[in-house]
């Protein structure tokens, strides 16, 4: 490949992962692999490369797009009155109401969900009852695969499209398309940051090995308003058994919670309450007790802020399944906004200590230190970081 063509992708640092630029490929040069830290990152091949740069012009890191708005911002608490759809999210049900809403339009529905082998990755469903795999948080990075390309493909036929994943993904969705299509709903999530496709992979491995698992019928990171990892599997002796573990006591919780994130999630551009990419914004609303006490039943609250017009009719639209606070919350005022704005502008240097562990230990000391006898594992996680931070 001559100067020339010379290819310059996002930096490992900055790459978010999104795989616009594999998308957008003309010859599918571009590959998504995954790195030492369990990551997916782009790869080209050289050889069949023909520099057209595509994957330059596409990328949002690299060439950054604007989908300038006049609209205010909006925000709001919500409670889905369907009191088992409520039960089965982990918030206030938001997300199942614009999903049923859209496939009664005759759209689809994108959003992440478990494969067979129990990775997250993209897809989409046409169908209510296919809305179930796509409920509850994921802390880990989805793998987008062709979604972008199945997105744009139903827009041009015509099709409404929700598209609901973390901001980077939205923003990698609208450079891959270049417009902005009447018929494409864009929902991103309030995101504090993705982990290791790869630690979880390990994770789960390890964890079938301890607990002499057959076969996983079903897993969940959040059950509701409560954070526990919990595992339905079948036992050596065709048994069906609960695994479950608070953030506390579960090794993959504990390390994520201290923030083992990829590394463009400390200083990522798209974590702004002025949303330029999604037409909604959808997660957890923090502090209900103290704004919202009429609320306050512990069974999940979504914080819904409304970036465009489309987004404020396609609110009106499905407000009847809701109960929502009556007074709309100005986006700066309200401690609960402000809860919000401070976790999605949540910026800062990645520890040292965290690259040294996924780079080094997770073949070796992640799953030797992990899974011993549970009543040392907080011990030995604390020590394990200890001995990390000595070499810093």
């Amino acid at each position: 490949m001559t100067k020339q063509r010379k290819i310059q992708l996002a930096l490992h640092d900055t790459c978010t992962g999104c795989a616009a630029c594999a998308s957008v490929c003309p010859t599918g040069s571009i590959s998504m692999k995954e790195d030492r830290e369990g990551f997916l990152q782009p790869h080209i091949d050289t050889k069949t490369c023909i520099g057209c740069h595509k994957c330059e012009k596409t990328c949002p890191i690299i060439t950054p797009i604007k989908i300038p708005t006049d609209f205010e911002t909006q925000a709001y608490a919500a409670i889905n009155k369907d009191e088992a759809v409520r039960m089965r999210s982990s918030s206030g049900g938001m997300f199942h109401a614009l999903a049923k809403w859209t496939i009664e339009q005759g759209g689809v529905v994108f959003g992440a969900r478990f494969n067979d082998q129990w990775e997250v990755v993209h897809d989409y469903t046409e169908s209510t009852e296919g809305i179930e795999p796509f409920m509850r948080s994921k802390y880990v990075q989805s793998r987008i695969g062709d979604t972008f390309k199945q997105a744009k493909q139903f827009l041009d036929a015509g099709r409404q499209v929700l598209f609901v994943g973390t901001p980077c993904q939205i923003g990698g969705l609208k450079a891959y398309l270049k417009k902005d299509y009447d018929n494409l709903f864009a929902v991103d999530l309030i995101c504090h940051g993705v982990s290791s496709p790869g630690v979880w992979k390990k994770h789960l491995e390890n964890l079938q090995c301890k607990l002499n698992c057959k076969k996983i019928k079903d897993i969940s990171f959040r059950q509701n308003i409560n954070y526990n990892l919990t595992i339905e599997y079948l036992n050596n002796y065709n048994k069906w058994e609960v695994y479950k573990k608070d953030t506390r006591d579960d090794a993959y919780y504990s390390y994520y919670t201290r923030a083992i994130f990829r590394t463009s999630c400390y200083k990522c551009p798209f974590r702004t309450i002025y949303n330029q990419y999604a037409d909604l914004t959808i997660g957890d609303c923090w502090n209900v007790k103290d704004d919202h006490q009429h609320m306050m039943d512990n069974k999940g609250v979504s914080a819904v802020i409304i970036h465009t017009i489309k987004a404020e009719k396609t609110f009106n639209n499905i407000q009847d399944h809701f109960i929502i606070d009556k007074e709309k919350m100005g986006i700066i005022d309200s401690r609960y906004n402000y809860a919000i704005a401070r976790a999605l502008n949540y910026k800062r240097n990645r520890p040292f200590h965290v690259s040294n562990f996924l780079a080094q230990y997770i073949p070796l000391a992640y799953m030797r230190i992990i899974y011993m006898h549970d009543k040392w594992s907080i011990i030995i996680k604390r020590k394990t970081i200890k001995i990390l931070k000595h070499y810093v």
